[in-house]
């Protein structure tokens, strides 16, 4: 159970944190995030989750009133103080208290501890599935607080017995509500999305462990391009790599997680074992 968070570089008890209710990120849901796992108590891929952190809070344009080592001392803080050895961190900026409702103030700062449900087992063993849904997310470089249109789905996706949603935009392929997309192609192609997406970090290093041993292309993807995929799969933070055996309950390949995709998430597992113990040998 998590006991504490950081407030603005404070060490809160978790039951007593908040912010004030003329907090943009209440007002007009404006703010951005980033979240990342700690395994044996180090937070990993620390420096490539911290990158896109200020990558996006530069995006929206937020004044930060804290650096790069005070937000490193406040994550090891909360580690510390809630005794962590596996978790979730969530790093939060908001527009901060407004003095008209509207326009940005001093920016809140947010370091939370979390234990977020994940994947089951036989969801690897077996594949998810997604459904199509035509959308593009605002300013999508950015990880923004704004999931309106993936919670807005949630009864859709619950109708059609679908795990998560797919974005297309004009006939082409974007991302899931939480995760990045990859397919593979009948030539043994992997392939991911290129343009008006979140650069994920999994997908980044998924697309470095692939490099060496097959072809990859980060390019658009038509929508009807899943048709003749033998593969597809996504990754997050918190899913690494999780196969995908169903687009709009439309097979993928002959319906059962294939190789490529259990290849790289033994192969993603083994990064992450690798990197906690250079780390920790530092």
């Amino acid at each position: 159970m998590i006991q504490y968070h950081s407030i603005n570089g404070q060490l809160v008890p978790a039951a007593s944190a908040a912010l004030q209710v003329n907090d943009l990120s209440i007002l007009r849901g404006y703010g951005i995030f980033d979240f990342f796992g700690v395994l044996s108590g180090v937070p990993l891929f620390f420096d490539d989750y911290l990158d896109r952190f200020f990558r996006s809070a530069g995006i929206l344009g937020l004044k930060l009133p804290f650096d790069r080592p005070q937000v490193i001392g406040a994550v090891h803080d909360v580690i510390r103080a809630n005794d962590m050895s596996d978790g979730y961190i969530r790093l939060e900026v908001t527009g901060g208290y407004s003095p008209d409702g509207y326009k940005p103030g001093t920016a809140n700062w947010m370091v939370l501890g979390a234990h977020p449900p994940k994947p089951s087992d036989k969801q690897y063993v077996d594949g998810i599935h997604l459904m199509l849904y035509p959308h593009q997310r605002e300013l999508p470089e950015a990880k923004s607080i704004n999931y309106l249109t993936g919670i807005f789905l949630l009864p859709m996706l619950a109708e059609k017995g679908a795990d998560a949603v797919l974005y297309h935009d004009n006939g082409w392929v974007r991302e899931s509500d939480r995760s990045n997309f990859f397919i593979v192609t009948r030539a043994g192609v992997l392939v991911t999305p290129r343009e008006k997406i979140l650069a994920g970090i999994t997908r980044k290093k998924v697309l470095d462990l692939a490099g060496p041993l097959m072809a990859t292309e980060i390019r658009e993807i038509a929508v009807e391009e899943l048709k003749e995929a033998e593969e597809a799969f996504i990754t997050s933070t918190i899913k690494g790599v999780l196969p995908v055996s169903r687009i709009d309950n439309r097979p993928v390949g002959d319906g059962r997680p294939g190789p490529v995709s259990r290849d790289l998430g033994l192969r993603f597992s083994e990064l992450t074992r690798n990197y906690i113990l250079q780390t920790t040998q530092v």
